[in-house]
């Protein structure tokens, strides 16, 4: 087996350096990093984080909680905080919570008994509950895609996103709107949607207001269940809706998948869009509002790896932009 110093040796560099880069210690260049951790891969080398934890030094660890994995969002912010994790020589572990306060807790102490050392986290309303104890343990927490009143965070401005697809369907000649949100996670920016229809003389009627209910959007065969009987409603309504805002991606695709096989013309009869710009809206050609996912990443990853801690709390809101696709034109453009 590989000792650190063999690993110095096919480096070209000290013992004293091969530990820095194991430590994560920030004297360290990027390329020494890499000419480092190149050797470790080729010598196989694997340090013994169990030491690493017992000298009290950083664990090279950082935590990642988010609702699920089954959102391309979730699986494109990973994907961005892993690309600034190789950078730094760090590790992602991930944990879902389902948006399930219980799991959230779970999960986050399950994350610090590994001995993570900062956590990234999109979390539910357990956050108050859990902000006090997580303080005290020390753990760099960065909140990402929400504003936090307990953490430094990244956000994106999700009610002017809503507000901008609201003017999207008017602008385009529609005047019936309906809404599909997840209930407890998406009321301000459906609330922001509502508001900026009724600024410009038109209503969102109750009867066209869906909700998923709590944890539904986390189970697919719960999830399923949730959006066929709303399209049933939708098929049902006398004064039918012409247009329809939906919370992500993939409740989208499903939903037009739905309309279309009984014959409802996307976007002739109702023009949808929905939220993140994921994959799935751009190869299916859906109306999206996008977040900036990897300036969110690196943005949260600068937030953990702050050698400063800074009094109070920032909050930083990046701005969202509305992709218009297929799903949505189809009527008569008023305004460019």
């Amino acid at each position: 087996m590989a000792s650190i110093r063999d690993v110095a040796t096919r480096a070209g560099v000290s013992t004293a350096t091969v530990s820095r880069v194991i430590n994560n210690h920030p004297s360290v260049t990027v390329q020494t990093r890499r000419v480092v951790h190149e050797a470790m891969d080729f010598l196989c080398y694997v340090p013994n984080r169990n030491a690493v934890l017992l000298s009290g030094k950083c664990s090279g660890l950082i935590g990642l909680v988010v609702p699920n994995l089954v959102n391309p969002h979730f699986c494109e912010l990973l994907s961005s905080l892993e690309e600034e994790a190789r950078y730094t020589g760090k590790t992602i572990l991930v944990k879902t919570h389902q948006n399930q306060p219980f799991q959230d807790r779970q999960m986050i102490r399950a994350l610090a008994g590994m001995g993570i050392e900062a956590l990234i986290w999109v979390p539910t309303e357990a956050e108050s509950s859990l902000s006090a104890w997580l303080q005290a343990t020390g753990i760099n927490t960065a909140v990402v895609t929400q504003t936090s009143r307990f953490f430094n965070s990244v956000s994106n401005n999700q009610e002017r996103g809503a507000e901008k697809v609201a003017e999207h369907f008017i602008d385009t000649g529609r005047t019936r709107f309906g809404f599909i949100g997840q209930d407890g996670v998406d009321n301000r920016k459906m609330s922001a949607f509502c508001k900026k229809v009724r600024s410009r003389g038109y209503q969102v009627e109750k009867q066209h207001s869906y909700w998923i209910p709590k944890g539904d959007g986390e189970d697919n065969r719960g999830h399923i269940h949730s959006l066929d009987k709303i399209v049933d409603n939708i098929l049902t309504q006398e004064d039918k809706l012409n247009c329809l805002f939906i919370y992500n991606d993939v409740a989208a695709s499903y939903v037009i998948e739905n309309l279309r096989r009984r014959n409802i013309r996307i976007p002739g009869d109702i023009a949808i869009a929905s939220f993140d710009n994921t994959i799935i809206a751009q190869m299916l050609n859906i109306t999206s509002i996008a977040q900036p996912i990897n300036e969110m990443g690196k943005l949260a990853f600068e937030i953990i790896n702050a050698s400063e801690k800074k009094e109070g709390i920032d909050s930083i809101e990046l701005t969202t932009k509305l992709i218009i696709r297929e799903s949505s034109l189809g009527m008569t453009v008023t305004k460019v």
